[in-house]
């Protein structure tokens, strides 16, 4: 059972709605200034564009959603309202990884933080639920699987919830590029508890910004929306060729780039590859997947963050919660299969507001590599009833299957993305099954065969736990695959279109985000001449 509820499942009624009491009264007096908090406890002098309007509008009690850029400061929107709102903030957020991330900045401005997950010890999740219900706790972390367990939602009405903010809120979105099914169902717990929200994210296009509303049912909430323009990045698409030439551009980016450098590559291999390059030329790079161990990529992180590593090459692993302010150039060594994933990588560079380069390489071939991450994103209709009968088969008339990753069969069905699955990410066939209701995650269970009570999608390996629990629907539904693999094959030849169009690229990242923009930007490679672009040719 999970540590922080005592009732039962079974008294829960497996509902949601049984599982929180009604909301408590909230105190009616005086709140405390916001700027005020935030010159005496962040030490800032005022709040950045579009902070101030958001933090405001949820301290009267107003739901909210606010898209700022990356490095648009989203956190402080919560922070703030955390102190001056009193009792419990809850924070949904996607990655165990970037919960820790989050609490630690948390803690070194003096607010009370935790996060509960899977990956902590029981006595550790017994001691932040304790805390939270003494109020000794201003915000709380949980992944979104969490609200999936009726004893954490129980747990939450023992508790002074008095915000709920909903970051990475475009992964609600099955417009999104990062959909999780898991943050559909948010919009079924936040009305119980009578407190408002905050939606917040770095990359929503308009059809997203609509999906999250309706989702969350926020009928009267304060949109704001910032502008994506970063006036401060140069873009550049160069001709890619083989994987040596462009990881020898890279490097010859670096010599001629001053100050630290992200340079994301598509896959694990690549990542090696292009590091070992750089090492072998003199550059201090380390490299970052996630088939790294955990204290690896730990370490890999803290050196980067020190200035103790120039260059990271990494793959889309490395970035939640990265917020270095003096990133001089961030380079793709492939333009990835989105232009919302694109803009927020290549939006980790030039925080600090002084100019910064963003480089990606793109070739015809590459919608290769592009078209294999989306089929093993979204499987073909061939690909899901396959998979769905033998699920089908495996749990019987009872209608859960039992899966052992020792066994082979949940390799087979999830691919190399294993530890991600294991991680809540919907991945592999699985994920898209998950992604249209076929199935769902119901826990796992531990070697005598007793499941733990956990909620799935929180943990980082199988922590003793090693069976996945899955609830496999009778019938099988693939319209809904069908138009989230055409649209994820439209954003495929979106980016194509962005590379080989002959517009500005700043103005053409704009309009595809719903902005108005200029037609020329004076310092894209389309817009100048001035462009020194590597010679591909001469290694």
């Amino acid at each position: 059972m999970a540590a922080e509820g005592s009732a039962s499942a079974e008294a829960a009624g497996g509902r949601l709605s049984h599982g929180i009491a009604p909301a408590r009264s909230r105190s009616s007096g005086v709140r405390p200034d916001p700027v005020a908090i935030l010159r005496s406890r962040f030490g800032y002098p005022g709040f950045r564009p579009g902070q101030e309007e958001l933090v405001r509008a949820v301290i009267a009690g107003r739901d909210a959603l606010g898209v700022l850029p990356t490095g648009g400061g989203k956190s402080v929107c919560y922070q703030v309202p955390a102190l001056a709102m009193g009792g419990v903030t809850l924070v949904i957020t996607p990655l165990v990884s970037l919960m820790e991330d989050q609490v630690g900045r948390a803690l070194q401005i003096g607010l009370r933080a935790a996060h509960l997950s899977s990956t902590q010890p029981s006595d550790e999740r017994r001691g932040v639920a304790d805390r939270a219900r003494r109020g000794e706790l201003d915000i709380l972390f949980v992944a979104p699987e969490r609200l999936d367990s009726p004893s954490f939602c129980e747990f939450l009405g023992t508790l002074d919830v008095r915000l709920l903010a909903v970051d990475e809120a475009h992964c609600i979105s099955e417009w999104g590029h990062d959909f999780r099914p898991s943050y559909r169902r948010i919009g079924g717990v936040r009305p119980l508890l009578g407190c408002p929200t905050l939606a917040l994210t770095a990359t929503a296009t308009p059809a997203v910004r609509t999906d999250i509303l309706g989702s969350l049912g926020l009928g009267d909430a304060l949109v704001l929306v910032r502008s994506f323009d970063r006036p401060n990045l140069s873009w550049t698409v160069l001709p890619g060729g083989r994987p040596a030439d462009r990881a020898a551009a890279v490097h010859r980016l670096l010599r001629r780039t001053p100050g630290c450098a992200v340079v994301y590559a598509p896959t694990r291999r690549s990542v090696e590859t292009v590091r070992d390059l750089l090492a072998s030329r003199g550059v201090r790079a380390e490299a970052y997947h996630a088939g790294l161990e955990g204290a690896e990529r730990t370490r890999v992180q803290e050196a980067f963050m020190a200035d103790a590593c120039r260059v990271v090459v990494a793959t889309n692993a490395f970035g939640m919660g990265i917020d270095k302010p003096d990133v001089r150039l961030v380079a793709h060594v492939q333009l990835p299969s989105t232009l919302e994933s694109y803009y927020q990588e290549a939006g980790r560079a030039g925080r600090d507001g002084d100019p910064a380069s963003c480089v990606a390489f793109w070739a015809r071939a590459d919608r290769r590599l592009g078209r294999s991450f989306i089929d093993r994103t979204h499987p073909t209709c061939r690909r899901l009833k396959g998979a769905h009968s033998t699920l089908r088969r495996i749990a019987g008339s009872g209608g859960i299957a039992s899966l052992d990753a020792s066994s082979g069969v949940l390799r087979e069905l999830i691919g190399p993305d294993l530890d991600a699955w294991s991680a809540g990410d919907p991945v592999g066939v699985l994920g898209a099954l998950e992604r249209i209701g076929a199935i769902r995650r119901l826990g796992r269970a531990g070697r005598g065969g007793e499941g733990d009570g956990r909620p799935a999608g929180t943990e980082t390996g199988s922590g003793g736990s090693v069976t996945d629990r899955i609830g496999v629907r009778r019938r099988l539904d693939t319209a809904a695959a069908t138009v989230l693999r055409r649209r994820a094959l439209d954003k495929l030849r979106a980016v194509q279109r962005f590379a080989r169009g002959r517009e500005c690229r700043r103005g053409a990242l704009l309009r595809y985000f719903g902005e108005d923009a200029p037609e020329a930007c004076g310092r894209c490679d389309r817009c100048t001449s001035a462009i020194d672009r590597p010679n591909l040719r001469h290694a």
